[in-house]
């Protein structure tokens, strides 16, 4: 790995989207200091969407369109506020780890599972857990050389929390992704990907329902910025 900080993001060629106008990063925006915009409330995003130009798209009426574009702003903000830096300091969490474990609740184990399926790929040794009980049980196994994954929207789940104070006491390095930078989950955390969660979003059940939409993203940019490192590697093998 000796060699290998910096040199990932030097070439903008390698995937042809651009974020912001610039053309001066890998496949994500470098600002990863931007400040989070949300709306306070209902009447502030019906303002906003008065004076923002709603998607052409036939056949929606305007509300429709309205959270159409809800779902577009927290798409493109989330991978605005994705740090380069974040992001390759977690690529040599998983490429210097032994084991992987991913920690997840809820909807985000769809999410949780599709990551591992797809580090699996890599032959990294990946399991995920998402019951209370299992988590806390294999926390207690790990070691510095193990990696733990976790995903979560608030970043205060109490059962993924506990486990991962836990396996603190067994020194094993931690990376979440989340879209919260001031949590539990982010003091316990030695890396952190930080995506972006509208605060509009309608919710008529009593039950977490939020669109995992922002842990997707931070997903699927982490194993690309994977599967690059190890094509440049010489892994050619591996697809």
């Amino acid at each position: 790995m000796a060699n290998y900080s910096g040199k990932l993001w030097k070439n903008p060629s390698i995937i042809d989207i651009r974020v912001g106008g610039t053309g001066s990063c890998f496949f994500i925006n470098c600002k990863s200091n931007r400040q989070k915009k949300g709306f306070e409330g209902y009447g502030e995003f019906r303002y906003s969407i008065r004076e923002k130009k709603l998607p052409e798209i036939n056949g929606f009426s305007k509300e429709v369109l309205g959270a159409i574009a809800k779902n577009q702003e927290e798409l493109l903000k989330t991978i605005e506020n994705i740090s380069a830096e974040e992001i390759e300091k977690a690529v040599e969490l998983i490429q210097e780890s032994e084991e992987i474990l991913i920690f997840s609740r809820g909807l985000s184990t769809n999410v949780a599972d599709e990551l591992m399926k797809k580090l699996q790929l890599f032959r990294k040794r990946v399991s995920l857990h998402d019951d209370s009980k299992y988590m806390a049980y294999y926390a207690q196994f790990v070691n510095e050389k193990s990696l733990i994954i976790v995903l979560s929207l608030s970043g205060e789940t109490v059962e993924i929390l506990n486990a991962l104070r836990i396996a603190k006491a067994q020194n094993p390095k931690i990376l979440s992704l989340t879209v919260n930078a001031n949590t539990n989950l982010t003091n316990l955390s030695d890396i952190s990907l930080i995506g972006y969660k509208s605060s509009l979003e309608v919710n008529y059940f009593d039950l977490d329902v939020h669109s995992r939409l922002s842990l997707s993203i931070l997903s699927r940019v982490l194993i690309d910025a994977y599967s690059i490192y190890t094509l440049k590697q010489g892994r050619s093998d591996i697809r």
